[in-house]
């Protein structure tokens, strides 16, 4: 099942225009492009440019075949997107995310466009030409984060993408109380626990890939140690991933991973795109 309403947020910029060869990537024949922007509301005059500049472009997305359409209002742009995808059943975002501005502000405020129904594609400057074959999803074993296994089949079926499965876990900490003259010796011991944690996330993850396999999915999977971010940007660049998928937050338990500050870590250390979802706990 494809994306029904495709919404991409334009200002005129070449870079925001980066998300328009993802946008047609992703779209298929029941797919329809919305062009989006906003202006302040005492510049009416911007809003008509505005509105000049995006017929232009639905007029070039049509000619290729493409349903398009062009939307321009005054106001706040997160409040004014938030508005139109509730009313308007949006359920994808294709957006670039600005280079120069302040990457704190900018993401949280991307982030918090992600709603249950609706996901966010993350494009970034400099992530190349649109390419999709390859999408790394990590995950931590909660429900939360399975959620996002329906949104990247999706995907997957879309482009006709691989998904490689991530689990990242931590090395093991020698207990305070653990005694220098133990056997095994602590070295012998960390081997093993890493050893069974290894064998535990692969059967973990081979019945998740068994799940994306059933939907004709291509799905490989891979285990590693270390920090959570650093290891997802680690692999993504091993394997060649072409995007990395992630939620933006859950409330998992002190033994899960916190997504809303990884997915910003992740975001802010990789020029691939990101895929964000975000569900409720069941």
């Amino acid at each position: 099942m494809g994306y029904k309403k495709i919404l991409i947020p334009l200002d005129g910029s070449e870079s925001a225009e980066l998300a328009l060869p993802y946008s047609r990537k992703l779209a298929d024949e029941q797919s329809t492009l919305v062009l989006f922007s906003v202006c302040p509301e005492d510049e009416l005059r911007l809003c008509r440019l505005n509105s000049a500049y995006l017929g232009l472009q639905a007029d070039v997305l049509r000619a290729a075949g493409y349903q398009a359409v062009s939307h321009t209002e005054p106001g706040n742009l997160a409040e004014r997107i938030k508005d139109y995808v509730a009313k308007e059943a949006v359920d994808l975002i294709v957006v670039c995310r600005q280079g120069h501005s302040d990457l704190s502000k900018e993401e949280k405020v991307l982030q918090n466009l992600v709603t249950e129904r609706c996901s966010l594609f993350l494009v970034k400057p400099g992530s190349g030409q649109p390419k999709l074959t390859k999408i790394l999803l990590p995950l931590d074993g909660s429900i939360v984060s399975e959620n996002a296994v329906p949104h990247v089949i999706r995907l997957a079926q879309i482009t006709k993408a691989e998904v490689l499965l991530l689990s990242v876990n931590g090395y093991p900490e020698i207990p305070s109380d653990r005694p220098p003259a133990a056997k095994p010796s602590w070295e012998e011991y960390a081997l093993i626990l890493m050893k069974e944690v290894r064998e535990q996330a692969r059967e973990y993850l081979g019945r998740v890939a068994a799940d994306c396999q059933k939907a004709g999915v291509t799905t490989k999977t891979t285990v590693v140690f270390g920090g959570i971010a650093e290891s997802i940007v680690r692999v993504a660049e091993e394997h060649k991933a072409d995007a990395i998928a992630m939620a933006t937050h859950a409330r998992t338990g002190i033994d899960r991973w916190v997504y809303g500050s990884v997915a910003a870590a992740v975001s802010s250390a990789t020029t691939l795109p990101m895929l964000l979802v975000r569900e409720t706990e069941r």
